[in-house]
């Protein structure tokens, strides 16, 4: 009896064994697709072979996730990865980063040109005037007035960015985005100074196209060579990308419009052409790091060497313009020169001796106030010129001066109206502090200034002012039949 019953348990044992193996056998293709899904160093050739089709950026779900069997398969995660990868740029806003800063996280050309370029836009403005000529940003053609140029979405709220030259002396102007379609955009925000503008559109229409604005990054971060890439609407033809690389940072340029030099550009080797103006320099994660600006040619036309405002620059001032309308730039009030090896020497200073060499300090500017002395030119006894130095700024708040374009770009880039700096001068050998407090730019071109206080000057001795240029464009290009001779440097 004990015996039939040991067989009848075994019996059942067996069965039940069977049992549960046929009710796995449907589960092993979940598992081996599991396996597939996820990295695993039991088994290093399935794992190598998925790792390798999918980015790193995507990690696949874990085994331990809630997940149901359908969302484990391999082709359902490969599908997920794949929308993943087509969704647009997130919008930027002032202050946001990027977390994905590897490598990896940049992406192909032409991958990131798809998630920008309905992001970038076509600018027409028309300029009221009664002498009809059209100025794509810098030549002019008889017959017309229209100006062309370039600019990038910046929020939600349909503002665009772009340059002041873009869309000066006007109050609106026509936005065409790449499908085609033609916004009315006002402008709400000018700065000459840095040459940013800013539109904004208010047509319902527009916020139902759900245009993804760029994401700004920290331009501070941009290293020389490394590869960039333009977008913009040179000549007018639209969504064009040029690629090149970061050629040098912290560039000062002049501005012939203002005067006053525009600190720490961006140099580029991306061809950039008239209608480039406003369009986005892109770093390879498709953020903005910079906005082309101009470009430095003897024909107007792409040479190698262009520039771009920098990203940081539009951070700091679109808040302002935005709420405001204007932004205010610090003033020291004085001008200086490059402290060159044959006039340290005659100085008594070593060769080297590095710093700027304040030349002439503009009549109750906040330099004035402060006691910063220029050079003083005298006659002697013979008829000659004597002239002696001014201060040498060596400093500016514990920073080494180079040149003036370390003071300028300190001013444009860490201070504001009301800030105090610290200036360490060389005076007459001796080093000393002199503490400066910053007032608002005035209006109209150092240039002007400087001429008019020349002719002051020229008049009290007597003298006939000689009939100059006091504003001459910086750089001359050659005469072009049909093209007027003008200042040439923005695109």
């Amino acid at each position: 009896m004990m015996c039939r019953n040991l067989l009848l348990v075994l019996i059942l044992v067996v069965g039940a064994y069977f049992a549960g193996t046929m009710n796995l056998l449907p589960s092993i293709p979940f598992l081996a697709s599991s396996i597939l899904s996820v990295p695993s160093s039991t088994a290093p050739s399935l794992s190598s072979s998925s790792s390798s089709s999918q980015p790193q950026s995507f990690a696949a779900p874990s085994m331990s996730s809630p997940e149901s069997s359908s969302s484990l398969n391999p082709r359902v995660i490969q599908a997920q990865q794949q929308q993943q990868l087509s969704d647009p740029i997130q919008g930027n806003k002032i202050g946001d980063t990027d977390n994905a800063s590897s490598p990896s996280a940049e992406i192909s050309l032409p991958e990131l040109f798809k998630k920008t370029e309905n992001s970038v836009v076509q600018i027409t403005s028309t300029r009221p005037s009664s002498n009809e000529v059209v100025i794509i940003n810098g030549r002019e053609i008889p017959q017309n007035n229209v100006a062309l140029g370039s600019g990038f979405v910046y929020d939600q709220e349909g503002r665009i960015i772009t340059n002041h030259h873009v869309v000066s002396d006007v109050e609106q102007v026509d936005v065409r985005f790449v499908d085609g379609d033609t916004y009315t955009a006002k402008v709400v925000g000018k700065d000459p100074y840095s040459d940013i503008g800013i539109l904004q559109i208010k047509d319902p229409e527009f916020f139902k196209k759900g245009v993804t604005p760029l994401k700004i990054a920290n331009s501070s971060e941009v290293q020389v060579g490394e590869q960039i890439i333009a977008i913009g609407n040179p000549f007018g033809l639209s969504g064009t990308l040029t690629t090149g690389v970061i050629s040098q940072i912290g560039r000062l340029l002049p501005n012939d419009v203002t005067g006053y030099s525009i600190a720490n550009t961006i140099q580029t080797d991306a061809a950039i052409n008239p209608g480039n103006s406003g369009g986005p320099l892109l770093n390879m994660k498709g953020q903005v790091v910079g906005m082309n600006t101009a470009i430095f040619s003897n024909t107007g036309v792409y040479s190698g060497v262009g520039f771009a405002t920098p990203s940081n620059m539009l951070l700091k001032e679109i808040p302002v313009l935005i709420d405001r309308g204007s932004y205010t730039h610090p003033w020291l009030g004085f001008t200086a020169k490059d402290l060159s090896p044959d006039i340290a020497e005659s100085l008594g200073l070593a060769r080297n001796y590095k710093g700027a060499a304040v030349v002439a300090v503009v009549e109750n500017s906040p330099a004035d106030k402060a006691g910063i002395r220029g050079e003083v030119v005298k006659e002697n006894f013979g008829g000659g010129q004597v002239v002696s130095s001014g201060d040498i700024v060596t400093k500016i708040d514990g920073l080494s001066v180079k040149s003036m374009d370390d003071v300028i770009s300190h001013l444009d880039e860490s201070k504001k109206v009301g800030d105090k700096v610290i200036l360490k001068v060389n005076r007459e050998g001796k080093n000393v502090d002199v503490t400066v407090t910053l007032e608002e730019r005035p209006t109209g071109s150092p240039r002007l200034i400087s001429a008019s206080s020349q002719q002051q000057q020229d008049q009290d001795q007597g003298q006939k002012p000689e009939e100059s240029n006091p504003n001459p464009p910086l750089f001359q290009f050659p005469k072009i039949p049909g093209f007027p001779e003008l200042p040439k440097i923005f695109p």
